[in-house]
């Protein structure tokens, strides 16, 4: 364990937790990415009814983009965003997760657009390289946010952008009635903390602008049902419409966003 790990109990109860995690997801086997998603997470509308399309929708066009991905999970950003033209320079807290990472890149045949680190900490990730975009799906809320959106706005270049995906909590109605229901679509860990609109807000004051959507009410609960894809659609169409009421935003549990330097 290096001092860093030693000296940070909650870095390490995160480096411990997801060791475990992708060595069990890793075990079930590690597939390419299917056609559609190679089709619809190049050029997504911005009226998607999907989060992920709509991240996607904020980082289009890849090609050529010098791209950061933070805490990059199980690699399936990491592939499509190689299989999209970008340079991914990849980093997470977990050898098991960047082991996944450059697996799933070489099974998408895209090895020689992907970069690993193995690191938790921002500033040590690919050190003194700047980027055209900064990306993570559900990464933040596992992170420390004092200074950190200084630094992802230091190493943006002139005209880059970064996107983020998190789960948020604005309502604390509906934050103390899930914590009554015994039943989580991702078990959470210890030491993560959703967002709410505040720490977005506040995230954002180093960049010139935001864009931003809110997403997911009544399709949080589709992936109880994995194999039944036009309940997921249907639960994604409702929302569609549902978030078009301004007040119902404060219920979403899913907010995408994208904070640009436009100098």
């Amino acid at each position: 364990m290096s001092q860093a790990v030693a000296n940070d109990p909650r870095l390490a109860r995160e480096i411990e937790y997801f060791e475990h995690h992708y060595a069990e997801e890793a075990a079930r086997g590690i597939d390419p990415l299917c056609a559609r998603d190679r089709v619809r997470y190049t050029t997504p509308p911005a009226n998607t009814i999907f989060p992920r399309e709509y991240y996607y929708h904020l980082l289009a066009p890849l090609k050529g983009k010098d791209t950061l991905e933070v805490a990059c999970g199980n690699g399936i950003d990491a592939s499509i965003c190689a299989h999209n033209g970008a340079n991914v320079h990849a980093y997470d807290l977990s050898a098991k997760s960047t082991e996944m990472v450059r697996r799933r890149a070489h099974v998408n045949g895209v090895s020689d657009r992907v970069k690993l680190q193995v690191t938790g900490q921002f500033t040590d990730a690919f050190p003194g390289q700047s980027f055209d975009a900064i990306i993570g799906y559900a990464a933040l809320h596992h992170i420390p946010l004092e200074g950190l959106a200084e630094q992802v706005y230091d190493r943006l270049r002139p005209g880059g952008v970064a996107v983020f995906a998190e789960p948020v909590i604005n309502s604390r109605w509906l934050h103390a009635l899930r914590k009554c229901v015994p039943y989580y679509i991702f078990e959470p860990t210890e030491d993560e903390k959703p967002l709410d609109d505040d720490a977005i807000n506040q995230f954002a004051k180093p960049f010139d602008r935001i864009v931003r959507r809110e997403f997911q009410l009544t399709s949080r609960l589709w992936p109880m049902f994995p194999n039944n894809w036009p309940l997921a659609v249907a639960l994604h169409k409702l929302d569609h419409y549902l978030l078009k009421v301004p007040p119902l935003g404060r219920f979403a549990t899913v907010v995408v966003f994208g904070l640009y330097r436009d100098r």
